[in-house]
């Protein structure tokens, strides 16, 4: 391993120079960190119907246990970002990767709505600085052509960890039930605790002039830069698909018959589908910019979307994870380089954690809004309704970067 910095080395010194015709085999620790949030996410929003559907809870009620993750998401991930950039990456992946190993091993003992509403609030505040820590750290490692490098390497990373995701959840309660498929879970968490400890402690300066009151105040600020608005947009959008995407589609595959594990290879196929296009995103963007890129591959997701009522049966749901995996893969490593290039190195942390707080605004209306359509009408108007929502925020995206 080649000689690591100090913790007082300025976080530039990190960085491979560009003339430097290889990196150090460390970075690929910082690219394996990617495979933590994702995932999460996937197998949080794929498993936690399955096991209410169990318990014999209400899909109005799943919708809500879905929000209020999502809600609290929302709520603290700007100051969860400006405490990124004040203690490091690193540290903050350890925290918040131990912290929901241990919460979720409780899911498995939860038998009641208080108890998992409960735990979906903690896990809303546990789980953000683990993501939002991989994001700034490999986005900052390098500048230009190697930046885009670097994040879809990242990109690389989550989406193919959402075909690990979904299936070790899904046949784990395949083979024995939805409740000790979260222990499933809970190794898979502690896993990423180890990848964490094994990133150089060179690699977790904070930056000087980070404070943890660079929270809220100046995180929203950064809503005023046109090229943040457009992240905004296409982030909803992004996460607005996903949500629904995984949280219904496979619940309606399941209660029409189809096996957990069938279900799971679905969800899975897109994460295939993410993976394979994700290192992609370099040479795309030589030929398109970056935020029409990033649009466009959102599309796909869109009439995804609106596929699921006539594509619900197996083999033709695997054209609905197509389409989506197109949105996921294309889409991360963009949105992740216009943010990087939009505000200084040592707000990074607090941009992206406004990016995650949109994400989960997203993560947040979408299960309860499309549950309480699916619930008053059918599935296919439920659908429907959140591939037009999804469309508006990109058509947002695209008139705000004209403007």
């Amino acid at each position: 391993m080649p000689d690591l910095p100090s913790d007082a080395d300025d976080s530039s010194e990190l960085a491979t120079s560009h003339e430097s015709s290889s990196i150090p085999s460390w970075y690929w620790l910082a690219y394996l960190t990617g495979g933590f949030g994702l995932a999460f996410n996937t197998m949080m929003i794929f498993l936690l119907p399955l096991r209410a559907h169990d318990l014999g809870i209400s899909i109005g009620m799943i919708g809500l246990l879905l929000g209020a993750k999502g809600a609290v998401e929302a709520l603290v991930s700007v100051p969860v970002g400006g405490v990124v950039d004040w203690i490091g990456p690193r540290r903050a992946f350890i925290v918040s990767t131990a912290s929901c190993t241990v919460i979720i091993v409780l899911y498995g003992f939860a038998t009641s709505v208080i108890a998992l509403l409960l735990l979906q609030m903690i896990i809303g505040v546990a789980r953000p600085m683990a993501w939002v820590g991989a994001q700034s750290f490999v986005s900052g490692l390098r500048e230009g052509a190697d930046q885009v490098r670097d994040t879809g390497r990242l990109s690389l990373f989550a989406t193919g960890s959402q075909i690990v995701a979904p299936l070790l959840v899904g046949f784990a309660a395949q083979v024995s039930d939805t409740g000790t498929a979260f222990y499933a879970f809970a190794g898979y968490c502690a896993l990423f605790v180890v990848v964490g400890l094994l990133v150089p402690k060179g690699a977790d300066a904070g930056s000087k002039r980070a404070t943890k009151r660079r929270g809220l105040i100046v995180g929203l600020r950064l809503l005023g830069i046109r090229n943040i608005q457009v992240v905004m947009f296409l982030t909803f959008a992004r996460l607005w698909i996903t949500t629904v995407f995984v949280a219904f589609f496979p619940l309606m595959l399941v209660t029409s018959g189809i096996s957990e594990g069938s279900a799971a290879t679905v969800i899975a196929a897109s994460g295939i589908v993410a993976t394979i296009l994700s290192p992609t995103s370099g040479r795309l963007t030589e030929r398109l910019r970056v935020d029409v890129l990033a649009a466009l591959a959102l599309s796909c997701g869109v009439l995804g979307l609106i596929l699921i009522p006539v594509l619900n049966t197996l083999p033709m749901a695997y054209i609905v994870s197509l389409l989506v995996g197109i949105g996921n893969g294309l889409s991360l490593p963009t949105l992740l380089v216009l943010v990087s290039r939009a505000v200084p190195p040592d707000m990074r942390g607090l941009a992206l954690g406004l990016r995650a707080s949109v994400n989960q605004t997203a993560a947040a209306l979408a299960p309860i809004l499309v549950a309480a359509v699916i619930g008053a009408t059918v599935a296919a108007t439920g659908f429907t309704l959140a591939a037009g929502v999804a469309a508006g925020f990109i058509g947002s995206a695209l008139f705000t970067s004209r403007r």
